[in-house]
């Protein structure tokens, strides 16, 4: 692994980032482009996957 690889902590901090952003709770009538389109599902998969890097680099004892 590089020295510019991203380390577990901001994985973590960068993997909040979109779900906050897909758990925000709007009426219907307040959704927003992304919402419509269903991009909450993509959010929380990002979100996932960030996880998952981050506790893959933990394992590895970065």
């Amino acid at each position: 692994m590089t020295d510019s690889a991203p380390d577990p902590v901001t994985l973590r901090m960068a993997a909040r980032l979109p779900t906050a952003r897909a758990s925000r709770p709007r009426s219907v009538d307040q959704r927003d482009g992304l919402e419509r389109l269903g991009a909450e599902r993509a959010l929380k998969q990002l979100a996932k996957d960030l996880e998952a890097t981050a506790d893959h680099l933990d394992r590895k004892g970065r």
